[in-house]
């Protein structure tokens, strides 16, 4: 029987979640899993893999959840995630390197990356929109929403 990966992490980031106080719980599954399944999305339009997409997804805010502090969580989420993902022994040298690069680079949403990085960075930016609407989106976030818009005829 072949171990799903996607199940592994999600039970990862689940344990982690239910260790969170109450008022951070519903925002960190709603957000992480919502990304997750935004991410397999993207990715499956855009001939990513969706597998390695989802489980960025999943963990791109892990620190930030864990911790509240919201200050370069990005880059150590990768850093908090990467020995998790070893431990597992279900991913390639490779496979960790291109999770944790596009977790590590999510944040930078002005400039292009890996096509994994951007994945995770549209789902990002698409899930933020989806969990509340009547926001505006940030300025600087705008010219890639509306691409995303275009790209998915939104």
């Amino acid at each position: 029987m072949e171990i799903n990966r996607i199940e592994v992490i999600s039970a990862v980031v689940s344990e982690m979640i239910a260790t969170l106080p109450e008022e951070r719980r519903q925002k960190a599954y709603i957000h992480l899993f919502g990304t997750a399944q935004t991410a397999g999305l993207i990715a499956l339009r855009r001939g990513v893999n969706a597998e390695l997409a989802q489980i960025s997804g999943l963990l791109h805010d892990y620190r930030k959840y864990l911790t509240g502090v919201d200050e370069k969580h990005a880059e150590e989420s990768a850093d908090a995630v990467m020995p998790i993902l070893a431990k597992t022994g279900l991913f390639s040298v490779c496979e960790i390197g291109n999770i944790t690069r596009a977790i590590a680079n999510h944040s930078d949403k002005e400039n292009v990356g890996l096509p994994l990085d951007e994945v995770l960075k549209d789902a990002d930016i698409l899930q933020h929109v989806l969990q509340n609407t009547t926001l505006p989106i940030r300025d600087k976030y705008e010219k890639r929403f509306e691409k995303l818009k275009k790209e998915f005829s939104l």
